[in-house]
């Protein structure tokens, strides 16, 4: 074991990469995975619960799309020597579906301006990390929107009284 890490060190040394900065890679990483593993059980839980199919589909593919994302952070996390963290199972309130969509907005809005922070943050020392993190705040931004679509359709009413 200790082999190991004198041979990841010299590794981190022989590429420019700090261990500070690899630490915190590491770190980011493993929030993320954490965070996008329970952003697909909470996604796939709403889309049980939608009260419209084609919402329900929705949700499913977003989840589905969520899910190669912890794919992508579990590879790199395994790339710096990292071990896979694991994820507490989560739990809510039945609610209906327009509070399940805004709830699932909200989570994404969140999640989107720590994730751009995080890529800038690691942009100079690791630049294959923040491409795997803007990556991920792409595919968020595109999710957003759908949301935001299926709560107009849901109750155009109550959304624009949100927004206001």
């Amino acid at each position: 074991m200790a082999e190991n890490k004198r041979w990841s060190d010299w590794w981190r040394q022989f590429l420019g990469f700090s261990s500070d900065g690899y630490h915190r890679a590491v770190e980011v990483l493993t929030k993320r995975y954490i965070e996008e593993s329970q952003h697909v059980e909470r996604l796939t839980q709403h889309a049980q619960r939608m009260q419209y199919p084609q919402f329900r589909d929705k949700l499913l593919a977003i989840a589905a799309d969520e899910a190669k994302h912890v794919e992508w952070l579990a590879e790199k996390i395994k790339l710096f020597g990292g071990r896979l963290p694991e994820v507490s199972p989560t739990s809510e309130p039945v609610k209906n579906s327009w509070q399940y969509l805004l709830e699932d907005l909200n989570e994404g809005q969140i999640c989107a301006a720590e994730l751009m922070e995080e890529a800038q943050s690691l942009r100079e020392e690791l630049p294959t990390v923040a491409e795997v993190l803007e990556r991920i705040y792409q595919d968020g931004v595109r999710h957003r929107d759908e949301i935001r679509k299926m709560l107009m359709k849901s109750d155009p009413q109550s959304f624009s009284a949100w927004l206001a």
